[in-house]
C-alpha cells in the first residue's frame, strides 16, 4: 500500500483556508487540465457530508469521490468510489490546523494499485504523480488566498 503525504503552510485563517479547499469545484482544478463537479451535494451544505463529485484530469482520467467526513474548518475525508485507473482507494483526508496566523494543510490519501506485477512498479511512481498534484493544488489555493486581502472573494 502506498501512502501520499502533503504539507503546505498557508498564511490565512483556518475558516478561509477550509472553506476555500473544501469548495470542490473552485478548488479542484489545475490550468485546463483539471476539473471538478458536484454530482450530489452533500446533506447540509454543498461541499459537505454526502457530497459526491467527479474530478476529470485530462481526457481520460475521471474519479467520483464521496466525502465521507467533514468536520468544518478541522478536516474532511474522502472515498474514491469510481476511477479509470486500477486503483484500490483506502481514504483521503485534508486536515487544517492554525499554526500562529496562519494554517497548516495536511493532505494524506493511501491506495493500492490492484494489478500483479506491474502494480509494484506502478504504485510508487503513482505515488509520486499524486504527490505532485496535491502539491500543485495546494500551492496555487496559497498564491490565491495570500494574494487576496482576507475580505474578498479568493
Amino acid at each position: 500500500m502506498e501512502e501520499v503525504r502533503v504539507n503546505v503552510y498557508i498564511h490565512a485563517p483556518v475558516e478561509r483556508v477550509f472553506d476555500a479547499v473544501a469548495d470542490h469545484e473552485s478548488f479542484l482544478r489545475s490550468g485546463s487540465s483539471t476539473h471538478t463537479k458536484v454530482i450530489r451535494p452533500g446533506l447540509t451544505e454543498r461541499n459537505g457530508l454526502g457530497a459526491l463529485r467527479e474530478v476529470r484530469a485530462g481526457k481520460r482520467i475521471r474519479y467520483v469521490e464521496e466525502i465521507t467526513a467533514f468536520e468544518r474548518p478541522a478536516s474532511f475525508d474522502y472515498q474514491i468510489l469510481e476511477s479509470t485507473q486500477p486503483l484500490r482507494h483506502h481514504g483521503s483526508r485534508l486536515r487544517f490546523t492554525p499554526r500562529g496566523d496562519g494554517t497548516e494543510v495536511d493532505w494524506t490519501s493511501r491506495f493500492e494499485i490492484p494489478l500483479p506485477l506491474v502494480g509494484r512498479v506502478l504504485g510508487p511512481l503513482s505515488r509520486q504523480i499524486f504527490i505532485a498534484v496535491f502539491t500543485e493544488l495546494l500551492l496555487a489555493e496559497k498564491a490565491r488566498l495570500e494574494a487576496s486581502p482576507p475580505g474578498s472573494a479568493a
